[in-house]
Protein backbone atom coordinates (compact mmCIF):
# COMPACT_ATOMS: atom_id res chain seq x y z
CA UNK A 1 0.00 0.00 0.00
CA UNK A 2 2.80 2.40 0.89
CA UNK A 3 5.33 0.95 -1.58
CA UNK A 4 6.63 2.73 -4.68
CA UNK A 5 3.95 3.02 -7.35
CA UNK A 6 4.85 1.06 -10.41
CA UNK A 7 4.42 2.51 -13.88
CA UNK A 8 1.34 1.16 -15.55
CA UNK A 9 2.11 -1.53 -18.09
CA UNK A 10 -0.01 -3.03 -20.82
CA UNK A 11 -1.31 -6.36 -19.61
CA UNK A 12 0.30 -9.20 -21.46
CA UNK A 13 -1.62 -12.26 -22.58
CA UNK A 14 -0.18 -15.69 -22.08
CA UNK A 15 3.36 -16.02 -23.40
CA UNK A 16 3.66 -15.76 -27.20
CA UNK A 17 7.39 -15.68 -27.47
CA UNK A 18 10.22 -13.45 -26.17
CA UNK A 19 9.78 -10.66 -28.75
CA UNK A 20 6.00 -10.38 -28.44
CA UNK A 21 6.19 -10.56 -24.66
CA UNK A 22 8.75 -7.68 -24.62
CA UNK A 23 6.34 -5.40 -26.47
CA UNK A 24 3.75 -5.82 -23.77
CA UNK A 25 6.38 -4.99 -21.14
CA UNK A 26 7.08 -1.50 -22.65
CA UNK A 27 5.54 1.52 -20.87
CA UNK A 28 3.58 4.23 -22.77
CA UNK A 29 6.37 6.72 -22.01
CA UNK A 30 8.92 4.47 -23.65
CA UNK A 31 6.68 4.02 -26.67
CA UNK A 32 6.56 7.82 -27.11
CA UNK A 33 10.33 8.36 -26.97
CA UNK A 34 10.89 7.45 -30.62
CA UNK A 35 8.26 9.98 -31.68
CA UNK A 36 10.07 12.79 -29.76
CA UNK A 37 13.34 11.92 -31.49
CA UNK A 38 11.63 12.29 -34.85
CA UNK A 39 10.27 15.70 -33.86
CA UNK A 40 13.76 16.79 -32.75
CA UNK A 41 15.28 15.63 -36.03
CA UNK A 42 12.67 17.60 -37.97
CA UNK A 43 13.49 20.72 -35.92
CA UNK A 44 17.23 20.34 -36.61
CA UNK A 45 16.55 19.77 -40.29
CA UNK A 46 14.35 22.89 -40.44
CA UNK A 47 17.01 25.00 -38.69
CA UNK A 48 19.65 23.79 -41.18
CA UNK A 49 17.40 24.82 -44.05
CA UNK A 50 16.99 28.31 -42.57
CA UNK A 51 20.77 28.70 -42.09
CA UNK A 52 21.38 27.52 -45.67
CA UNK A 53 18.79 29.96 -46.99
CA UNK A 54 20.42 32.77 -44.97
CA UNK A 55 23.82 31.93 -46.44
CA UNK A 56 22.40 32.00 -49.96
CA UNK A 57 20.78 35.40 -49.31
CA UNK A 58 24.07 36.80 -47.93
CA UNK A 59 25.96 35.42 -50.93
CA UNK A 60 23.52 37.00 -53.38
CA UNK A 61 23.69 40.37 -51.58
CA UNK A 62 27.52 40.28 -51.58
CA UNK A 63 27.58 39.34 -55.26
CA UNK A 64 25.21 42.19 -56.13
CA UNK A 65 27.32 44.58 -54.03
CA UNK A 66 30.55 43.49 -55.75
CA UNK A 67 29.02 43.78 -59.19
CA UNK A 68 27.51 47.16 -58.31
CA UNK A 69 30.86 48.36 -56.93
CA UNK A 70 32.66 47.25 -60.08
CA UNK A 71 30.12 49.02 -62.29
CA UNK A 72 30.34 52.18 -60.17
CA UNK A 73 34.14 52.08 -60.33
CA UNK A 74 34.00 51.80 -64.10
CA UNK A 75 31.57 54.73 -64.34
CA UNK A 76 33.75 56.83 -62.02
CA UNK A 77 36.85 55.94 -64.03
CA UNK A 78 35.16 57.04 -67.26
CA UNK A 79 33.87 60.30 -65.76
CA UNK A 80 37.11 61.39 -64.11
CA UNK A 81 39.24 60.06 -66.95
CA UNK A 82 37.38 62.26 -69.42
CA UNK A 83 37.64 65.30 -67.15
CA UNK A 84 41.42 65.01 -66.73
CA UNK A 85 42.26 63.84 -70.26
CA UNK A 86 44.93 66.00 -71.85
CA UNK A 87 45.35 68.30 -68.85
CA UNK A 88 48.80 67.14 -67.78
CA UNK A 89 50.99 66.48 -70.77
CA UNK A 90 54.66 65.46 -70.44
CA UNK A 91 55.78 67.80 -73.20
CA UNK A 92 54.81 70.77 -71.09
CA UNK A 93 57.58 70.00 -68.63
CA UNK A 94 56.76 70.15 -64.96
CA UNK A 95 52.99 70.48 -64.88
CA UNK A 96 53.03 72.32 -61.58
CA UNK A 97 54.51 75.53 -62.90
CA UNK A 98 58.14 75.36 -61.78
CA UNK A 99 59.35 74.57 -65.32
CA UNK A 100 56.40 76.09 -67.14
CA UNK A 101 56.49 77.12 -70.78
CA UNK A 102 56.72 80.87 -71.07
CA UNK A 103 55.42 82.92 -73.99
CA UNK A 104 55.29 86.65 -74.45
CA UNK A 105 52.03 88.13 -73.30
CA UNK A 106 51.32 91.58 -74.82
CA UNK A 107 49.25 92.80 -71.90
CA UNK A 108 50.48 91.31 -68.61
CA UNK A 109 48.09 91.11 -65.69
CA UNK A 110 49.17 93.51 -62.94
CA UNK A 111 47.95 93.22 -59.38
CA UNK A 112 47.26 96.33 -57.34
CA UNK A 113 47.93 96.45 -53.59
CA UNK A 114 44.24 95.86 -52.83
CA UNK A 115 44.26 92.69 -54.93
CA UNK A 116 47.37 91.40 -53.20
CA UNK A 117 45.72 91.96 -49.83
CA UNK A 118 42.66 90.11 -51.03
CA UNK A 119 44.86 87.17 -51.96
CA UNK A 120 46.39 87.33 -48.52
CA UNK A 121 49.89 87.24 -49.96
CA UNK A 122 52.37 87.81 -47.15
CA UNK A 123 56.13 88.11 -47.42
CA UNK A 124 56.48 84.33 -47.60
CA UNK A 125 54.13 83.88 -50.54
CA UNK A 126 55.46 84.55 -54.04
CA UNK A 127 53.50 85.21 -57.22
CA UNK A 128 54.40 85.65 -60.86
CA UNK A 129 51.38 87.89 -61.41
CA UNK A 130 53.52 90.81 -62.59
CA UNK A 131 55.99 88.92 -64.77
CA UNK A 132 53.79 88.70 -67.84
CA UNK A 133 54.42 84.93 -67.93
CA UNK A 134 52.05 82.65 -69.81
CA UNK A 135 51.76 79.11 -68.45
CA UNK A 136 50.31 76.76 -71.07
CA UNK A 137 49.41 74.17 -68.46
CA UNK A 138 47.52 76.58 -66.24
CA UNK A 139 45.66 78.11 -69.18
CA UNK A 140 44.63 74.66 -70.36
CA UNK A 141 43.21 73.82 -66.95
CA UNK A 142 41.44 77.17 -66.67
CA UNK A 143 39.76 76.47 -69.99
CA UNK A 144 38.68 72.98 -68.88
CA UNK A 145 37.31 74.35 -65.62
CA UNK A 146 35.24 76.90 -67.54
CA UNK A 147 33.86 74.09 -69.71
CA UNK A 148 32.92 72.04 -66.65
CA UNK A 149 31.41 75.06 -64.93
CA UNK A 150 29.15 75.62 -67.95
CA UNK A 151 27.68 72.18 -67.18
CA UNK A 152 27.66 72.57 -63.42
CA UNK A 153 28.03 76.01 -61.74
CA UNK A 154 29.17 74.24 -58.56
CA UNK A 155 32.61 73.51 -60.09
CA UNK A 156 35.12 75.18 -57.76
CA UNK A 157 38.59 74.05 -58.83
CA UNK A 158 40.92 71.17 -59.59
CA UNK A 159 43.21 69.43 -57.09
CA UNK A 160 46.30 67.37 -57.89
CA UNK A 161 49.00 65.72 -55.76
CA UNK A 162 52.05 64.23 -57.46
CA UNK A 163 52.63 60.45 -57.17
CA UNK A 164 49.04 59.75 -56.15
CA UNK A 165 45.67 59.12 -57.80
CA UNK A 166 44.48 62.47 -56.46
CA UNK A 167 43.75 64.42 -59.63
CA UNK A 168 40.14 65.58 -59.61
CA UNK A 169 37.90 68.57 -60.12
CA UNK A 170 36.16 69.63 -56.92
CA UNK A 171 32.85 71.33 -56.29
CA UNK A 172 31.12 73.61 -53.80
CA UNK A 173 27.52 72.64 -53.13
CA UNK A 174 24.66 73.89 -50.99
CA UNK A 175 25.44 71.38 -48.23
CA UNK A 176 27.96 68.69 -47.29
CA UNK A 177 25.68 65.80 -48.27
CA UNK A 178 24.74 65.94 -51.96
CA UNK A 179 28.19 65.44 -53.47
CA UNK A 180 28.95 62.51 -51.19
CA UNK A 181 27.14 60.37 -53.77
CA UNK A 182 26.94 62.51 -56.92
CA UNK A 183 29.44 63.24 -59.67
CA UNK A 184 30.84 66.77 -60.15
CA UNK A 185 29.63 67.50 -63.68
CA UNK A 186 26.42 65.65 -64.54
CA UNK A 187 25.34 65.54 -60.88
CA UNK A 188 24.26 61.94 -61.40
CA UNK A 189 24.35 59.30 -58.66
CA UNK A 190 27.87 57.96 -58.07
CA UNK A 191 28.80 55.87 -55.07
CA UNK A 192 32.30 57.32 -54.90
CA UNK A 193 30.87 60.83 -55.11
CA UNK A 194 32.97 63.95 -55.69
CA UNK A 195 35.73 65.87 -53.99
CA UNK A 196 33.83 68.80 -52.53
CA UNK A 197 34.50 71.94 -50.50
CA UNK A 198 32.76 72.67 -47.23
CA UNK A 199 29.57 74.53 -48.15
CA UNK A 200 30.55 77.40 -45.83
CA UNK A 201 33.51 78.31 -48.07
CA UNK A 202 33.26 81.45 -50.21
CA UNK A 203 31.82 81.00 -53.68
CA UNK A 204 34.10 83.79 -54.90
CA UNK A 205 37.10 81.46 -54.85
CA UNK A 206 39.68 79.71 -52.67
CA UNK A 207 41.63 82.97 -52.26
CA UNK A 208 38.72 84.33 -50.21
CA UNK A 209 38.93 81.52 -47.65
CA UNK A 210 41.21 81.43 -44.69
CA UNK A 211 40.73 77.67 -44.53
CA UNK A 212 39.54 75.93 -47.69
CA UNK A 213 38.23 72.54 -46.54
CA UNK A 214 37.90 69.70 -49.06
CA UNK A 215 36.25 66.33 -48.36
CA UNK A 216 36.55 63.07 -50.29
CA UNK A 217 35.81 59.38 -49.79
CA UNK A 218 38.52 56.88 -48.91
CA UNK A 219 37.64 54.32 -51.59
CA UNK A 220 39.01 50.79 -51.16
CA UNK A 221 40.07 50.87 -54.81
CA UNK A 222 42.56 53.64 -53.95
CA UNK A 223 40.61 56.44 -55.61
CA UNK A 224 39.32 59.82 -54.42
CA UNK A 225 41.17 60.78 -51.18
CA UNK A 226 42.32 57.23 -50.33
CA UNK A 227 45.99 58.08 -50.96
CA UNK A 228 46.09 60.85 -48.38
CA UNK A 229 47.41 58.02 -46.22
CA UNK A 230 50.69 58.43 -48.15
CA UNK A 231 51.33 61.48 -45.97
CA UNK A 232 51.78 59.06 -43.09
CA UNK A 233 55.28 58.59 -44.52
CA UNK A 234 57.59 61.41 -43.39
CA UNK A 235 59.55 61.68 -46.64
CA UNK A 236 56.34 61.89 -48.65
CA UNK A 237 54.97 64.47 -46.21
CA UNK A 238 58.00 66.72 -46.63
CA UNK A 239 58.30 66.43 -50.41
CA UNK A 240 54.74 66.57 -51.77
CA UNK A 241 52.88 69.85 -51.97
CA UNK A 242 49.18 70.23 -52.77
CA UNK A 243 48.34 71.91 -56.09
CA UNK A 244 44.99 73.60 -56.58
CA UNK A 245 43.95 75.07 -59.92
CA UNK A 246 41.08 77.52 -60.30
CA UNK A 247 39.89 79.91 -62.98
CA UNK A 248 42.24 82.52 -61.49
CA UNK A 249 45.42 80.45 -61.37
CA UNK A 250 47.48 77.85 -59.55
CA UNK A 251 47.72 77.79 -55.73
CA UNK A 252 50.57 75.78 -54.21
CA UNK A 253 50.28 74.65 -50.60
CA UNK A 254 53.02 73.24 -48.34
CA UNK A 255 51.90 70.58 -45.78
CA UNK A 256 52.35 71.50 -42.14
CA UNK A 257 50.13 68.91 -40.42
CA UNK A 258 48.95 65.35 -40.96
CA UNK A 259 47.15 63.39 -38.29
CA UNK A 260 44.43 60.83 -37.56
CA UNK A 261 41.46 62.14 -35.62
CA UNK A 262 37.66 61.82 -35.45
CA UNK A 263 34.61 63.63 -36.76
CA UNK A 264 34.19 65.61 -33.52
CA UNK A 265 37.53 67.36 -33.89
CA UNK A 266 37.01 70.87 -35.31
CA UNK A 267 39.90 70.74 -37.80
CA UNK A 268 37.42 71.78 -40.51
CA UNK A 269 36.66 75.23 -39.09
CA UNK A 270 36.19 77.92 -41.73
CA UNK A 271 34.85 80.75 -39.56
CA UNK A 272 37.08 82.51 -37.04
CA UNK A 273 36.23 85.18 -34.47
CA UNK A 274 39.47 87.15 -34.81
CA UNK A 275 43.01 87.09 -36.18
CA UNK A 276 44.24 85.64 -32.89
CA UNK A 277 41.58 82.95 -33.05
CA UNK A 278 42.69 82.01 -36.55
CA UNK A 279 46.44 81.91 -35.79
CA UNK A 280 45.71 79.97 -32.61
CA UNK A 281 43.73 77.45 -34.64
CA UNK A 282 46.64 76.97 -37.05
CA UNK A 283 49.10 76.51 -34.21
CA UNK A 284 46.80 73.94 -32.63
CA UNK A 285 46.54 72.01 -35.90
CA UNK A 286 50.31 72.10 -36.30
CA UNK A 287 50.72 70.64 -32.81
CA UNK A 288 48.45 67.70 -33.78
CA UNK A 289 50.72 66.64 -36.63
CA UNK A 290 52.61 63.39 -36.44
CA UNK A 291 55.58 65.23 -37.99
CA UNK A 292 57.09 68.52 -36.81
CA UNK A 293 57.68 71.43 -39.19
CA UNK A 294 59.10 74.95 -38.89
CA UNK A 295 56.10 76.53 -40.67
CA UNK A 296 54.98 79.78 -39.05
CA UNK A 297 51.69 81.63 -39.36
CA UNK A 298 50.29 85.14 -39.70
CA UNK A 299 46.67 86.34 -39.91
CA UNK A 300 47.17 86.88 -43.67
CA UNK A 301 47.98 83.23 -44.37
CA UNK A 302 45.69 80.93 -46.31
CA UNK A 303 45.52 77.18 -45.71
CA UNK A 304 43.84 74.14 -47.19
CA UNK A 305 42.46 71.14 -45.28
CA UNK A 306 41.91 67.74 -46.91
CA UNK A 307 39.73 65.27 -45.02
CA UNK A 308 38.79 61.63 -45.55
CA UNK A 309 37.62 58.62 -43.53
CA UNK A 310 40.12 56.18 -42.04
CA UNK A 311 37.88 53.16 -42.82
CA UNK A 312 38.95 51.79 -39.43
CA UNK A 313 36.00 53.11 -37.43
CA UNK A 314 33.07 55.05 -38.85
CA UNK A 315 34.01 58.25 -37.00
CA UNK A 316 37.74 58.07 -37.83
CA UNK A 317 39.29 60.73 -40.08
CA UNK A 318 42.63 61.50 -41.72
CA UNK A 319 43.44 65.19 -41.96
CA UNK A 320 46.09 66.90 -44.08
CA UNK A 321 46.62 70.65 -43.75
CA UNK A 322 48.87 72.83 -45.87
CA UNK A 323 49.78 76.51 -46.11
CA UNK A 324 49.67 78.59 -49.31
CA UNK A 325 53.24 79.37 -50.37
CA UNK A 326 52.97 80.29 -54.05
CA UNK A 327 50.43 81.63 -56.54
CA UNK A 328 50.82 81.41 -60.32
CA UNK A 329 48.41 83.15 -62.67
Amino acid sequence: MFGKKRKKQIAAPPSRGVFIDSLYAVTPEELGAHKKKKVKKRLISGLSDIILLGCIVVFVICAISLIGGAIDAEIASDIYGDLSEGLFEAEDGDYYGFASLQKEQPTPTLYCVTELLRLGISGEVSTNATTGGYNVQIERIKSRLREMKAQNPDIYGYIRIEDTNISYPFVLGEDNEFYLVHDPVNRGYLDSGSIFADYRCSRLGVEYNRNTVLYGHNMTRGTMFAELINYNDEEFFRTHNVYVYTETGLYIYQPFAFFKTNERHQYFRVIFLSDDDYVGFLEEMKSCSIFETDVTFTPADKVITLSTCTNIVSSGRYCLQAKLIKVEN
